[in-house]
């Protein structure tokens, strides 16, 4: 058995003493389970899987993330790009002068504000 020391928030302490009680757990069996899910979850994000909730009910999904599993994520899947020097100058051009939006796009902005303006109501 390991000793671990670790400072968390105390909003984040307030919700490990209600996991305590509510589930009649240990401290440190929470952590460990903590530990233990997020190992498995890294894990799985290495291989490209995704950590989510499942809606039995309706099969609604609501995916999970935080800012360590984000980093996971990226440096995963991190990949190098390489551009010849007239693709280089093309992409720079175009970010020092980008072009004015499409129609579509115009478009596609129009049906977000209408949709956006209607849930307001």
């Amino acid at each position: 058995m390991s000793r671990l020391e670790a400072t968390v928030p105390e909003a984040r302490m307030d919700q490990v003493s209600h996991l305590e009680e509510e589930l009649g757990l240990s401290k440190s069996q929470i952590v460990d389970e903590a530990l233990s899910l997020f190992f498995k979850t890294v894990m799985e994000l290495k291989q490209g899987w995704r950590i989510a909730f499942l809606d039995t009910d309706t099969q609604r999904v609501r995916e999970f993330t935080s800012p360590a599993l984000t980093q996971v994520e990226w440096a995963a899947r991190r990949e190098r790009i390489v551009l010849s020097d007239a693709d280089f100058d093309r992409t720079r051009k175009l970010l020092e002068n980008p072009p004015g939006p499409t129609p579509a796009l115009k478009e596609a902005v129009a049906r977000r504000n209408k949709r956006k303006h209607r849930k307001q109501e």
